[in-house]
């Protein structure tokens, strides 16, 4: 968690490179069933995440120093506060109110919260025929 606390610390790209880093770390650990624990993985999500090898390099260091372990205590402690349990667990604030979701089929009822229509996770594929 460090290590993508660093990535989020410094994406200048407003959290795509984090998106694609947690992606490829997912992928290393649910799908090829690989330990990302490891500096191995961090350097090979990385890179197939789109960063350089020294962007990789720096970040690695980064993720030792001092504000990215109290960036991540800090965080831990906020989601512990809203009794966070699981993922994918989102708070979103309406109206100044927190509202807390677990769960992928909580994903209309949260986007009804927010003011959006849920169009599903692939909206621009719609698949429905009359």
């Amino acid at each position: 968690m460090r290590f993508v606390t660093a990535v989020a610390e410094q994406d200048k790209k407003g959290d795509v490179l984090l998106e694609r880093v947690s992606r490829e770390l997912w992928k290393r650990m649910w799908r090829t069933h690989q330990d990302i624990t490891q500096p191995a993985s961090f350097i090979e999500a990385g890179l197939k995440a789109g960063l350089s090898t020294n962007e990789v390099e720096e970040i690695l260091n980064l993720a030792k120093s001092q504000p990215i372990k109290d960036k991540l205590k800090s965080v831990t402690k906020e989601a512990l506060e809203f009794k966070c349990f699981g993922l994918p667990f989102i708070v979103c604030h309406v109206n100044g109110k927190a509202e807390v979701f677990f769960g992928s089929d909580r994903f209309e009822l949260m986007a009804y919260f927010i003011g959006e229509k849920w169009m599903g996770p692939h909206p621009t594929n719609l698949t429905a025929t009359m």
